[in-house]
């Protein structure tokens, strides 16, 4: 076999053309390239095949008659066909090394996929004699990404399914990746980077749960622990709004001299911000129970001993303590937990019925103890329980420290409307002498300042003078019709 000489490869065109003796080699190409585990083959200056080794036949089940020149183009995948038609035309045209991957029918008729390169072979003058090719089988590279590509697509929307975000904490670079699911749970624009400090992310934490971040980060990174991530806190969005999210990760250590360190900490992000508001009402929802309970035993024990005083006999004591029972049963319908009401809350009433069905038990057979005035005004159902709660708050308190706590007590429930509001006022009178406003705030007092200024987008102001309380409320007639 003849090799070129030095002068000879030095006057090469390019590190991919090779100037050979082409006679003194074309033997010993045949014989290596029956040797090759690839598929190998070659064509003339002009681009027509006319040489494929073994490999090539037992792999399309092909004649070498039915190979040559163009033939061997019926076993490509006609959707590839035009492709790789037009890049060997290039090539053969230009001098370019040849690439191209395309889909080959092999003997059993499913197709393949093959990477293919040729290289030119210029004789001694320099011009192109022959194109020596090979063609690899990437048929399993190519399952192989398409797999990973699925796997992508499914993780992808798992993740959009889930509402998650991802994250990864790089310690070399001391910077936060994020996808953009992650910028999206943090309302932040689609044009801001996905990437920021470590101690730039750690600023969207609210400033009372930044230290158990740090906490948790540092425990995870611990070479002695399992490195295992997770954490609740609250974030400040760009708004202004504070939102809860949870974290989970895991993560990632190298070796450190005779140790480890972590190199980075990756996980996935939720917004739990729905499931601790929902936390919160159940908690409300528990201290409101236990309150009503309270009180309707309180209130069932001023009644028994309003009723003492006033019975003539236990006969007519028992028929008068059932019907104020039963008045405060139908009351309590209508104050009951709005997570009791389903989604409605209460139903449709005028004010004037919503009001006698909360006072019905503190009124007394033969006095007008409660007066109720004021025009017609639709409570809609929307309203109804919140507004009821308010009232009956009221009436509790006043049964147990106020008017309604004395025989000579009196309460005045009047109201008005001007500028597409309600004003109500509650005054009761004739109770126990007030020397002092309360000092502090009671349960019951907090959830109807919220019914009225969350609810019903009003206002409630108190006033405690010595002959009784006084209650004024300023209710939208859109918020209480609704």
């Amino acid at each position: 076999m003849k090799f070129p000489s030095a002068g000879e490869q030095a006057a090469s065109r390019g590190p991919r053309e090779i100037r050979v003796d082409f006679n003194a080699t074309e033997n010993q190409f045949a014989v290596l390239a029956e040797s090759l585990p690839q598929l190998v083959w070659s064509a003339r200056a002009d681009g027509s095949h006319d040489y494929f080794n073994r490999r090539w036949h037992e792999f399309t089940g092909l004649t070498p008659e039915q190979c040559l020149g163009d033939g061997w183009q019926v076993a490509v995948h006609p959707k590839d066909l035009p492709e790789i038609q037009a890049q060997w035309r290039r090539s053969v045209e230009t001098g370019v090394p040849y690439e191209c991957e395309y889909r080959i029918r092999n003997a059993s008729g499913r197709y393949e996929w093959m990477l293919s390169r040729a290289v030119p072979i210029q004789d001694l003058s320099g011009d192109t004699v022959r194109w020596f090719g090979t063609s690899t089988n990437i048929d399993a590279q190519k399952k192989a990404e398409e797999a990973v590509r699925n796997l992508e697509t499914r993780y992808r929307l798992a993740l959009e399914a889930a509402d998650l975000g991802t994250w990864q904490i790089d310690f070399e670079k001391n910077v936060v990746l994020w996808d953009e699911g992650t910028s999206i749970l943090h309302h932040l624009p689609h044009q801001e980077a996905h990437t920021r400090s470590l101690d730039e992310a750690i600023q969207m934490v609210h400033p009372d749960d930044r230290e158990n971040v740090r906490i948790r980060i540092e425990k995870a990174c611990d070479p002695r622990s399992d490195g295992h991530y997770e954490c609740e806190y609250r974030a400040l969005m760009p708004d202004g709004r504070i939102h809860w999210f949870r974290s989970v990760g895991q993560a990632s250590f190298a070796p450190d001299g005779e140790g480890a360190q972590a190199v980075s900490l990756s996980g996935v992000l939720s917004d739990v911000t729905e499931r601790h508001t929902f936390e919160e009402a159940q908690l409300l929802l528990t201290r409101e129970l236990n309150h009503r309970v309270k009180n309707l035993f309180a209130i069932a024990n001023g009644m028994v001993s309003m009723t003492a005083r006033t019975a003539k006999d236990p006969k007519e004591m028992a028929t008068a303590l059932r019907g104020r029972l039963s008045a405060l049963s139908r009351a309590h319908e209508l104050v009951q937990p709005a997570a009791a009401m389903g989604h409605g809350a209460g139903p449709d009433v005028d004010l004037a019925r919503l009001c006698e069905a909360v006072l019905e038990p503190y009124r007394q057979v033969g006095t007008d103890r409660v007066g109720i005035e004021g025009p017609s005004v639709h409570v809609g159902s929307n309203t109804t329980t919140s507004l009821a709660l308010v009232l009956h708050e009221l009436a509790t308190n006043a049964a147990k420290y106020g008017c309604l706590s004395s025989p000579e007590g009196r309460l005045s429930i009047r109201w008005t409307i001007h500028d597409e509001a309600v004003d109500l006022m509650w005054a009761e009178s004739g109770g126990p002498v007030i020397e002092t406003p309360p000092n502090f705030q009671g349960f019951g007092t907090q959830l109807s300042q919220r019914s009225i200024a969350g609810q019903l987008g009003g206002t409630l102001e108190q006033e405690w003078l010595p002959e009784g309380l006084r209650v004024h409320m300023i209710l939208p007639l859109s918020r209480l019709t609704g």
